[in-house]
């Protein structure tokens, strides 16, 4: 039995969520994974048998909207949280005797400590690669990328360069220039790298430099515990609306879906989160229900469209049972998969946070009559289901930290 160390970000659940198979998987081959998250994370994972951490004693971070949509604060927040972190989980890691190390893309301290103690790192992608062709692929993710860079680079940049030089000389990890750096605080890229989405969803797969394994969606069966009054949703068309778990505050948008879909021939199902009061929605129409929380994965099994912000978490979930998806973008880099995937012909994007109702309504019939595009979302979703999800990632972690030749980071600091 080896012993894993998984680090996430807390309070991210689209970063969190996928990887409740992996652990349970690794868990069920006889591994013993250490996970580090916040504390709203811990019984999900100490229920699959896991040992769960926090942070708290080094720093005190929950994923926040306000953070979540902005590149240059979160770079920063990475950044100072794994100053925080780094030597006293590197010196826990090695009390621990970790024999590897998996860690979330943007929980980059995992990378640097598997590097520092030359242990395997292997980097859990949920979203997409990040790298600068994406940058070449869609017009307006570039230009705000680079106007952020120009904005915020005399400020930022010549701090966080003194703060990384430091600190990786420190523990003894080589520093590879402030621009590499930049792009490499989103992708952390490792020994291994294990996306959760498809190869043809990432612009450039084949320019990206590292050992990159793409396995779909993530998606463990009996993660939602399921109430009575979900378990028969047959008869009308079923429409499901969520806004995720970050940006689900603007009750205007509920209030347009709910008139979209008043009188409609569809049954509409509406998770709304916890920031929002019932009473706040007025009267609902006998068509549709509204909560705080649903069993998703359930739901959408039954769905015949999915009203989404497009987080990659949801996105690939919709995906993967074959629900076309509307994409309502709340922030930039949500807005970005709308675009990629309307482009794969799989998704409608209507590029505005809160459509009006009239909008909403056009969208979802669109999709659901679209036969061209029904044949493509399920030729999609097939690609997913074939791509392994956890199981397969967790074939390749362990075939991989089970090799003899590992290409661990201590080795190439050395051959540097």
């Amino acid at each position: 039995m080896a012993k894993a160390i998984f680090f996430n970000l807390p309070g991210a659940s689209g970063h969190i969520n996928p990887t409740v198979g992996l652990v349970k998987e690794l868990i069920e081959r006889g591994e013993h994974v250490i996970y580090y998250a916040g504390e709203d994370s811990r019984l999900k994972f100490t229920g699959l048998g896991a040992e769960f951490r926090t942070y708290e004693q080094w720093f005190d971070y929950q994923h926040n909207a306000e953070i979540g949509s902005s590149l240059l604060p979160m770079a920063v927040e990475e950044l100072k949280m794994t100053m925080s972190c780094i030597d006293g989980l590197i010196a826990q890691a090695k009390e621990d005797g970790a024999d590897y190390i998996i860690y979330d893309s943007c929980a980059v301290w995992g990378k640097y400590i598997s590097a520092s103690i030359g242990i395997p790192g292997i980097n859990s992608i949920t979203t997409i690669v990040s790298s600068p062709w994406i940058l070449l692929s869609d017009r307006k993710m570039g230009l705000h990328v680079l106007w952020t860079l120009i904005i915020g680079a005399p400020r930022i940049i010549p701090w966080a360069r003194r703060q990384l030089i430091d600190m990786l000389e420190r523990i003894n990890v080589p520093y590879q220039g402030i621009l590499f750096h930049i792009f490499d605080f989103f992708a952390s890229v490792g020994d291994k790298n294990i996306v959760f989405n498809t190869e043809q969803y990432q612009p450039f797969s084949e320019k990206l430099v590292g050992d990159f394994e793409y396995v779909g969606a993530s998606i463990p069966e009996r993660r939602d515990d399921i109430e009575d009054e979900f378990k028969d949703l047959e008869g009308k068309p079923l429409v499901y609306v969520s806004l995720g778990t970050l940006h689900n505050a603007d009750i205007e948008f509920y209030r347009n879906a709910i008139q979209a879909f008043k009188g409609t021939h569809y049954e509409v199902i509406m998770s709304v989160g916890k920031n929002i009061e019932m009473t706040e929605l007025g009267e609902l129409p006998k068509n549709v229900k509204a909560y705080p929380f649903v069993p998703q994965l359930h739901i959408l099994k039954h769905a015949k469209a999915f009203v989404t912000h497009g987080g990659m978490n949801s996105l690939n979930e919709g995906l993967y049972f074959g629900v076309p998806v509307i994409v309502c973008p709340q922030q930039f880099e949500q807005a970005f998969n709308g675009r990629r995937l309307e482009n794969l012909g799989i998704a409608r994007s209507l590029g505005t946070n809160r459509p009006s109702p009239t909008d909403m309504l056009k969208a979802v019939s669109e999709v659901v009559e679209n036969h061209d595009m029904s044949v493509k979302v399920k030729e999609y979703s097939e690609l997913m289901k074939k791509a392994g999800g956890y199981r397969r990632a967790a074939d390749i972690i362990l075939d991989f930290v089970g090799s003899e030749n590992i290409p661990h980071q201590k080795d190439k600091v050395l051959e540097g």
